[in-house]
Order: structure tokens, then sequence, then C-alpha cells
């Protein structure tokens, strides 16, 4: 399969998934409370539109799929085929990573489960392994988005349902 031809099976399965997000999140979320103000369904809402339209776009650009094997020229003039092998290791990784979080997320909450998650996507999927790096990012990124969201924007972020920090 040529990578144009993954493009559009990606972009396909993609504006599946963000026009089943966009019609949960219209179903299940409230709208603001006042004219002009943002409520709870702003920003899941924006996310699935956002995707709609990334998608989208994705599509129109890898169609028509290419017939032609994808070849490069390496250094010396010698064309090399790349490789139409899926890595579904990662992607499979990833997912998990993500159903974990969800689950984490309810459970222990946002102050618990952000730190512990990107912990283990920088350790598994990056392959970092410096502590230092480890645990400036995964509570740097926590402490950002903690005061960016619950101090500046007052939006409240997951308490969990075993421990709850507030």
């Amino acid at each position: 399969m040529t990578d144009r031809r993954k493009d559009t099976v990606f972009s396909c399965v993609m504006f599946l998934l963000a026009g089943a997000w966009t019609w949960q999140v219209l179903s299940t979320i409230p709208p603001g409370y006042g004219d002009g103000d943002i409520g709870p369904r702003a920003f899941p809402l924006a996310f699935g539109l956002i995707l709609l339209a990334l998608a989208a776009l994705l599509f129109v650009t890898s169609w028509p799929p290419d017939r032609e094997d994808l070849c490069v020229v390496a250094p010396g003039g010698k064309e090399v085929q790349l490789s139409q092998k899926i890595h579904w290791l990662p992607s499979a990784l990833l997912l998990g990573e993500l159903v974990l979080y969800g689950f984490l997320l309810e459970k222990l909450g946002f102050l618990i489960a952000t730190p512990v998650v990107i912990l283990l996507v920088m350790m598994l999927n990056l392959r970092i392994r410096s502590l230092r790096r480890l645990f400036g990012m995964s509570l740097g990124l926590t402490l950002g988005c903690w005061l960016v969201f619950e101090k500046l924007l007052g939006i409240y972020l997951a308490s969990g349902t075993w421990i709850d920090l507030g």
C-alpha cells in the first residue's frame, strides 16, 4: 500500500471518528448558559470540528491514490524502495496509553494521572531514560496545564474517585 493510499484510508477513519466525536459532543454536553459565553461544550466541539477539517484536507490532498511504488534516490544514484510495512506495535501501545489515561483520570484525577501517563509515554514510546528530563517534563506539563486551565481559565479538571486532590 502506498503512502497516498494509507493517507486516504487514514483520513476516512479519522473523518468517521471525528464525526462520531462531534455528534456525541452535540448530543451529550450542554451549551453555554449566556449569550457569547463559552460553555463546557466549546473545547470538545472545537476539537471535533478541527479534526473533521484536517481529515477532509488530508483526504483531498491524498486523492487520487498513486499507482506507483514510492522510491527515493540514495546517495550514489541508487534507487531504494521505501518500506510499506505498517508498524502496529507503536500504534497499539499509544492506544493502550490513551485508554489507561482515561481510566486513571477518572479514578486518580488529573494531578496524578497526567504525570504518570507522560512518564509512560516518554519511557516506552520515546525511549527517554534521563530522570531529570522524565520528571521535569511530566511535572512541568502537569503543573503548566493545571495553572492554565484550573487557575487562569477557571476550568475544573478531573478529580479522582479513589484519590481526590482537588
